[in-house]
């Protein structure tokens, strides 16, 4: 926790043999400042609020960077990026595909997804996913950082709780003959 990899893909996460998760190419990470008074910056161990990090060069696979990173034009959340990378990952693990080449207004799947038509572009792919997983998908990649959701949001989310009974394990249906 304090920490945002900066670098979230699918290409930098390994399953071992007890089927766990590991983040991998830690070397593009920051720490997340945090601000108790408005004159102290900590870390997360202080239980203080956190600040935004100053632009930098965008880093990271283009499939993966937030928007906010992609125009690298204001501070941004170090939580908040990863989160999106952690949407598209989700994304590319229930439909087989990357949303988008890259998150800005030149790339016509971006701009649909960024204007809520997420349903509508799995629609037209014909990728059945659950409503329930394109719900969260959809809040997971919302334009605006400030409305994109938590970690906590995610592991509530009905969908991440098993909500979606009528679908697989993953929200998409048993027969996935589009998988060709």
């Amino acid at each position: 926790m304090g920490v945002c990899h900066r670098d979230m893909s699918l290409e930098n996460i390994l399953v071992d043999e007890y089927r766990t998760s590991v983040i991998i190419d830690l070397g593009m990470c920051l720490r997340v400042p945090y601000d108790d008074d408005g004159s102290n910056v900590t870390d997360v161990s202080a239980g203080t609020l956190r600040r935004l990090i100053g632009p930098l060069i965008p880093c990271g696979k283009p499939n993966y960077i937030s928007p906010e990173i992609f125009k690298s034009e204001a501070p941004f959340d170090g939580f908040a990026i990863d989160l999106w990378a952690a949407g598209v990952i989700l994304f590319i693990m229930l439909v087989g595909l990357p949303p988008w080449e890259f998150a800005g207004e030149e790339d016509p799947r971006y701009r649909m997804v960024a204007r809520g038509g997420l349903e509508r572009m799995l629609e037209s792919w014909n990728r059945s996913v659950s409503s329930l997983a394109t719900d969260l998908l959809q809040k997971m990649l919302r334009e605006d950082p400030r409305q994109r959701l938590s970690l906590c949001e995610v592991k509530d989310h009905p969908w991440v709780l098993g909500g979606d009974s009528n679908a697989g394990s993953f929200g998409a249906p048993s027969n996935e003959g589009w998988r060709g």
